[in-house]
Formats: structure tokens, sequence, C-alpha cells
């Protein structure tokens, strides 16, 4: 029993010395290197998304000084069949490390909003009676759909397999280039203050 709870405070101890406030992992074994290119790869069927992420985590790692090309416009499908073929295509862009990003399945669901309506009518005057012919028009609220997109981040070096991870989730609500932008931002933010670079 004793060497159970050993077992178990150690990994406890190991686990708080691993994660990070922001929701990220990083391996206890990585150790910080200059890369000469990082691959950026949104792995994902929608290729305007793929593109939009891309390009905005290339950018966001080239502003800290980070050398990051993207996947879209530098691997072909035959790059990606075998892990020779990969490491080849590595090797002549001079790739030392992999960020991924992967996701599931977008989530969708329906939220009431408080409604506010309008009068809106004619004053009318037939004899006795005196009224407004009109009806209520809503200004705003009812239903609306929310699209979250739940994801991760994670970076993969030659040496290795995986360093460090995060974990992204997002609303769809101003479309994907938004969204794009709001994922490189805060992915490359928690890599620079992990020490990756």
């Amino acid at each position: 029993m004793k060497q159970f709870i050993s077992i178990l405070s150690l990994i406890f101890i190991i686990s708080i010395g691993c994660s990070s406030p922001r929701g990220t992992w990083k391996s206890p074994d990585y150790a910080k290197e200059n890369f000469r290119n990082v691959l950026v790869y949104a792995k994902t069927t929608d290729e305007v998304a793929q593109r939009q992420l891309e390009d905005a985590t290339v950018k966001q790692l080239k502003s800290k000084g980070i050398s990051a090309i993207p996947a879209y416009s530098n691997i072909t499908a035959r790059d990606i069949e075998s892990e020779e073929n990969f490491r080849e295509a590595a090797d002549k862009l001079q790739v030392d490390a992999l960020l991924v990003y992967t996701f599931g399945q977008i989530e969708s669901e329906y939220k009431q909003n408080p409604s506010i309506n309008a009068h809106l009518g004619i004053p009318i005057n037939l004899g006795i009676f005196r009224g407004y012919l009109g009806t209520n028009v809503p200004l705003s609220g009812g239903s609306r759909k929310v699209e979250t997109v739940n994801g991760r981040a994670g970076l993969y070096t030659r040496a290795s397999t995986i360093q460090w991870s995060q974990e992204l989730k997002g609303n769809l609500k101003y479309g994907s280039d938004q969204i794009a932008s709001e994922f490189a931002t805060k992915t490359v933010k928690n890599m620079i203050a992990d020490d990756l670079f």
C-alpha cells in the first residue's frame, strides 16, 4: 500500500511539473534547440481553413524570429504516403520541427437569447372604436446557432515524438479566418511562454 501511495505521489509531482496554468503540456525531456524550419500543418479537410490557420501561425512565428513554413504549399500527397517520403521532404525543406493542429467534430447547439419586440401599428378611428392595427415585430433575440471548434496543437521534433501540446476551443461566430487568427496567436504565445524556442 505504501508503495502504491508513493507511485501516486510521484505521478502527481510529475504532472504538476509538466503542466501549466495556460493548459499546455511540455515533455520533461524537452531540450530547447534552434530549429532551421518549423513546418505548420493544420489537419483538416477544409482547404480554406487549413490555409488560414497555417498562414496565420507562420506569420506569428516569423514575427517572433522563428523560421516557419506552411504545409499546404510545401508538402504533397506523395510526401505523406510514408514516413520515408516525409523524412525526405523534411530534409529538402530543412524542417526540424512539426507543429500539427488536429480537430474533432464541430459541435453545434442552439442557444436562446432574450427576445426584444416592438409593436408596430396604425392608429384607427372607426366610430366608437379606437385602437391600433398592427403586430409585434421581433427586433432581436430568439434562437441562434453556436458552432464550437475543439482542437489541439502539438509540437513534434525529429528527435522524438510529441514534445508539447495544448487544447484549443473556439467559436465560429465570426468565421474561420477569425478563429484561425485566435488559435495561431494563442499557440505561438504559449509556445514562447513555455520556452520552446
